[in-house]
């Protein structure tokens, strides 16, 4: 059961395991504890949810190209890094929107973005948190109704949260034999993949018209 207090840790879903109007076969994946930041990943979960599993692991792996990583060819489910600058101008931003500035109001202190976009930045490490997590429920989904699903790439994320993890404590050390705490909040993150029943109006891409 999640904790009411923001301040706590959650521990298990925060949605109910129940399906959503208009879609079946619903599969979920967890990610607990994770080393990165909850900002960037609250900006991510935003602009994947409504996308298909498959074109949001594209869309990540356009984003980390940022910092050179690349597929590796030898392991298709893996990635290697690349220091070739023409691979770090391929790369595609994440939009940010939210104000970061607490109280403050204004902007999220991001720049500008070519095309429609407007703010946006790269958030490499969580990208690859991300990716791992959407291919692991794809493999639930591959595992759990096998046979009864034509297209796994084609499920839609109707769920995606981050959630405070638990507090990584440490201490750093200063003058005269002090020390000041220097804690890391870990980020827990869960994702709900769901079948569409039907084509309807859906974009068959899962993306939004942003460039």
């Amino acid at each position: 059961m999640a904790s009411r207090d923001s301040n706590k840790p959650r521990s298990g879903y925060t949605q109910l395991l129940s399906g959503t109007d208009g879609y079946h076969s619903l599969t979920t994946a967890r990610a607990v504890n994770l080393d990165i930041h909850h900002k960037h990943c609250y900006q991510i979960c935003r602009f994947l949810r409504g996308k298909t599993a498959g074109s949001a692991i594209d869309y990540l792996e356009q984003v980390i190209k940022a910092d050179g990583w690349i597929e590796d060819p030898e392991n298709p489910d893996k990635y290697k890094r690349r220091s070739e600058h023409h691979i770090r101008r391929q790369a595609r931003a994440i939009p940010y929107v939210r104000r970061s500035r607490k109280g403050k109001g204004g902007n999220t202190m991001a720049g500008h973005r070519k095309g429609k976009m407007g703010p946006g930045r790269f958030p490499v490490k969580a990208s690859l948190a991300f990716i791992q997590l959407i291919r692991s429920a794809m493999e639930n989904a591959r595992h759990r109704y096998e046979g009864e699903i034509d297209d796994i790439d084609e499920m839609v994320i109707t769920h995606l949260a981050a959630h405070r993890g638990q507090v990584r404590r440490a201490f750093r050390p200063r003058a005269r034999g002090r020390a000041t705490p220097n804690n890391h909040y870990q980020v827990n993150l869960e994702i709900f993949l769901e079948a569409r029943e039907g084509d309807g109006d859906w974009d068959e891409d899962g993306d939004e018209d942003l460039f």
